[in-house]
């Protein structure tokens, strides 16, 4: 049963004194419960859209979207996003970040919320810095913050908007590792935007790869390594190159194709 379903999902965009952009055109998706999905794509083709549409942030220009089997005309209870710009506010500590969505939502009171707030912090590994600001936390760290936040409210759909896309190598490396574990215990429908082929692969159950603009559904491939992964070792399988390979091949078309 799919907790995500898109339809016949097509997009249009207007920046003032220019001709409208067709960004997604005829999108179909289902996406299971529990599922962890991957979209990746040539730049612009749209896969941001796709999640913002998803998460009610972006009002499409015709098709219809349901998540947990609810029409989505706006942001919506069921959907939680992590974005790239880890959207902190800068003044408040690390709890006071966490518990706002809660706060917002309306969830219990003040102690409930911090409670929570504080098993959310411990679960990403930020245990100890509950009252330190954003300024005084590394980019890997500030973007545990947001995902904590996500991971707070307890959504069935956590969506995630390249939100390793600013680290230095290593920590994006770490965060994936950590990712993959959280979401191990945690069990709830991902859907990831990304442009690295390898992150694709590695954290998914299912990889969405999309056209040049106007975004479509290419390709919806099945990744098989059992879990849970240990990504040094997953990387080492012919299956894993092969895959790669198979994405790399496909994107440079749709490159060739959209630069034709």
């Amino acid at each position: 049963m799919s907790i995500i379903s898109v339809s016949d999902l097509t997009h249009q965009y207007a920046v003032e004194g220019r001709e409208k952009t067709l960004a997604l055109s005829n999108v179909n998706l289902e996406i299971k419960k529990n599922e962890f999905v991957t979209l990746l794509g040539p730049s612009g083709c749209g896969k941001t859209t796709l999640m913002r549409a998803i998460g009610g942030l972006v009002s499409p220009t015709q098709g219809t979207i349901t998540v947990n089997g609810k029409k989505v005309d706006g942001p919506n209870q069921d959907s939680a996003i992590v974005f790239q710009s880890f959207a902190l506010m800068p003044w408040a500590s690390v709890l006071q970040n966490v518990t706002f969505g809660l706060e917002m939502r309306g969830v219990g009171n003040k102690t409930e919320r911090e409670h929570k707030a504080m098993a959310a912090i411990a679960q990403v590994g930020l245990k100890g810095f509950e009252n330190k600001l954003p300024k005084e936390l590394s980019g890997g760290m500030q973007q545990r913050v947001g995902l904590a936040r996500a991971l707070v409210v307890s959504t069935p759909v956590l969506l995630m908007d390249e939100p390793f896309g600013a680290l230095d190598q290593q920590t994006r490396r770490y965060m994936q590792e950590e990712l993959l574990r959280i979401w191990q215990e945690d069990q709830r429908t991902v859907v990831f935007v990304t442009h690295d082929m390898e992150e694709a692969i590695m954290l998914a159950d299912k990889v969405v790869l999309m056209s040049a603009r106007p975004g479509r559904i290419e390709e919806v491939i099945d990744v098989t390594f059992p879990r849970p992964r240990d990504p040094d070792a997953v990387e080492r399988l012919p299956e894993f190159v092969e895959l790669k390979e198979h994405l790399w091949r496909r994107l440079r078309q749709a490159h060739e194709l959209n630069a034709a």
